[in-house]
């Protein structure tokens, strides 16, 4: 009875724990599960080709997304990846500033001090400098032109109006930023200030709460899509050497999350040529990137599968660089109706990576067998003592004197041995 109580038990334990990975594999589908990532909803896939693809400049031609760093080469020893195999999905988020939002949008180009690379990467000093209008006067007053606070006011507006538009629809060189919305631009904008030397901007720096799925986003979209097509085949060692750059839509494939991370934030050698030898990699390390930040980056890619369709803002803004003045309107202030202070347009529900599933699936029936294991053997354990107790209770061993030494007779064998004994002297007295 008590054995087929512990088998149900363990019967219905293994009927628990498969229902709850049915469960957790399933909710990656879910809205749920992706508002805890993106608790705004604005986040899209990204898109189309890279923008050195829409340049048609080869990597080895350019400045862009170049870091000055380079990962190991096959003789190095490695850099050791994350202690995690995983890094959880906080519903929380996290709080960044407009030094963030630079260093995940902008600093792959123009670099930590923001003087880019010219004459192909122009500074942004300069031009944000323009927008205060005490440093406007102070500039005037220097080349020996004297200005009315007025007109400053107007040199200064302007400036900032061209800023805006530059940083929504693009230029020449640079790629257009239509996935930033009004208040990480504003936070943006002033740490631009900061940046600059603009007097009283340390001391207004603006945070913006951000999910993330929503700061991988502004990773691949910003940095990664420089060099990174969305979509396309997986090149081969051979196509690789010859200067092929892998497809966003590929990379989650090609590695492991933790391999990813590394490769990000570290650098690792890469197989290339025929045959295939390890080399080291062209690809920049981005240094100035957390692990949980490229971890957040391999989350955006595994939710929101790339898609070779170009986006529609980008579309639009690309198109508009050919108008005169560059095209379109300073990107109007919040509660504008104009498209082009809009959020990214809604793209089609995202389909959920085979690889995230796959990790969910295998960690929790890793999870099932530990259980069914600990179970089974604190039940086997369990019965080995109650039948040792309920051995000992009925059947003592003891020595038997009759016997030759070191042989031993349960106590019923020696009771019947002793009644026969007594039997046979009571016969023998009574003849």
């Amino acid at each position: 009875m008590q054995f087929r109580k512990g088998y149900w038990t363990i019967v219905i334990l293994m009927l628990l724990a498969g229902r709850g990975v049915h469960a957790l594999v399933n909710g990656m589908d879910s809205p749920a599960h992706k508002a805890a990532c993106d608790k705004n909803g604005t986040v899209t896939a990204v898109r189309g080709e890279s923008w050195l693809a829409h340049l048609n400049r080869p990597f080895s031609e350019t400045s862009m997304g170049k870091t000055g760093h380079l990962g190991p080469g096959p003789e190095e020893k490695p850099t050791l990846g994350p202690a995690a195999n995983w890094f959880l999905v906080s519903s929380q988020g996290a709080t960044l500033h407009g030094a963030d939002l630079y260093r995940l949008n902008c600093q792959g180009c123009h670099g930590e001090s923001g003087q880019g690379a010219p004459p192909e990467i122009n500074s942004v000093i300069n031009p944000v400098r323009a927008t205060s209008v005490a440093l406007v006067m102070e500039r005037m007053k220097t080349s020996g032109m004297e200005i009315s606070h007025a007109d400053a006011v107007k040199l200064a507006q302007q400036a900032n109006a061209a800023l805006l538009q530059r940083l929504r629809q693009g230029g020449k060189n640079m790629p257009p930023f239509p996935h930033l919305n009004d208040p990480e631009i504003r936070s943006l904008m002033v740490y631009l200030q900061q940046l600059a030397g603009v007097p009283g901007a340390g001391g207004q720096q603006v945070a913006v709460s951000e999910s993330q799925v929503r700061i991988g986003e502004h990773i691949v979209k910003s940095t990664c899509h420089t060099c990174h097509s969305a979509a396309g085949a997986d090149p081969d060692p051979k196509q690789l050497e010859d200067g092929a750059i892998p497809p966003l839509s590929v990379l989650t494939a090609r590695k492991s999350q933790p391999e990813f991370i590394r490769k990000v934030t570290h650098g690792a050698p890469i197989l290339m040529g025929a045959p295939a030898m390890l080399y080291r990699g062209r690809m920049p390390v981005f240094y100035y990137l957390s692990e949980q930040e490229a971890a957040d980056v391999y989350l955006y890619l595994t939710l929101y599968p790339p898609s070779e369709s170009n986006d529609t803002h980008t579309l639009i803004a690309v198109l508009q660089q050919g108008r005169p003045n560059g095209g379109g309107s300073p990107l109007q202030r919040p509660g504008s109706d104009s498209s082009a202070s809009s959020g990214p347009l809604a793209g089609p529900e995202p389909d959920n990576s085979v690889s995230l599933r796959s990790f969910v699936l295998l960690s929790g029936i890793g999870a099932f067998v530990v259980l069914l294991l600990a179970g089974g053997l604190g039940f086997t354990m369990r019965e080995f003592q109650r039948l040792a107790m309920k051995t000992k209770g009925h059947q003592v061993m003891v020595r038997n004197p009759n016997t030759e030494p070191g042989v031993t007779r349960p106590v019923g064998a020696i009771g019947a041995s002793s009644r026969a004994m007594s039997l046979g002297i009571a016969k023998r007295q009574s003849h």
